[in-house]
């Protein structure tokens, strides 16, 4: 790019270096005089209630809380003491050496793909990265929050729905962002492969799954997030 181009165009151009940038596109051209490349850009915000600055400060603040919390269960497991197994005891139904078991190896995967996530890879449902992974793109019903592509776990890209904006960020004893990013990251098929046999955002609703399916609960998403992030009154703002 020639300085002839920035001189022409420099009202369109940041040059504080000091601003944030965001890479909104790329294209190739070559080197006749005018020659123009199109790049077209989706200027749609991932939340309407929030700019996508906005968006990516606050998951990355759900990430970090989340993180925090599964380090917390990574060490209660490892104590396994009457107080951790009567916690497991709510959430799986029992508290054996297959669970803890599974606890053990999946916690610190499932940190590891937190720590991975990156605001670029959160995304809009709609958007062309998540349009472009294996999996069919489910619509935004007005009822899912959050969505990933198990083929493509590596990648550590979510798909964002609209209810995501507007429910907490931390109010941990229902429906939050940071327990929706826990529970997609358990999705993964290097973490625990969770399924969604059913949704519980509530240590009740968890509970009485668990009670009446205690072989399919520790394979459950909203009930290994709710053993990780689910506390009564406790609300991380």
């Amino acid at each position: 790019m020639t300085n002839d181009f920035f001189n022409k165009n420099s009202q369109y151009l940041k040059t504080d270096e000091n601003e944030e940038w965001t890479e909104v596109g790329t294209a190739i051209t070559n080197t006749t005089p005018g020659s123009i490349s199109n790049v077209i850009i989706n200027t749609t915000p991932i939340c309407p209630n929030m700019s996508n600055k906005e968006f990516r400060k606050e998951v990355m603040r759900a990430r970090d809380a989340g993180v925090s919390l599964i380090k917390e269960r990574i060490a209660a497991v490892a104590r396994w003491d009457a107080k951790e197994r009567d916690r497991a005891e709510i959430y799986f139904a029992r508290a054996d050496e297959e669970i803890r078991s599974t606890l053990a190896v999946g916690l610190p995967r499932l940190l590891a793909a937190m720590q991975e996530l990156v605001p670029e890879k959160i995304v809009r449902w709609d958007s062309v990265l998540n349009r472009s992974l294996t999996c069919t793109v489910a619509l935004d019903s007005g009822d899912n929050h959050a969505a990933v592509c198990k083929p493509d776990s590596q990648k550590r890209v979510i798909a964002i729905y609209s209810k995501f904006c507007n429910i907490s960020h931390g109010e941990l004893f229902h429906e939050c962002k940071i327990k929706t990013l826990i529970h997609e990251c358990t999705h993964y098929t290097d973490t625990f492969n969770s399924i969604d046999e059913v949704y519980a955002d509530t240590e009740s609703g968890a509970k009485y799954f668990a009670k009446n399916h205690p072989d399919l609960a520790i394979r459950n998403a909203d009930n290994i997030t709710g053993y990780i992030a689910t506390f009564d009154g406790r609300n991380i703002r």
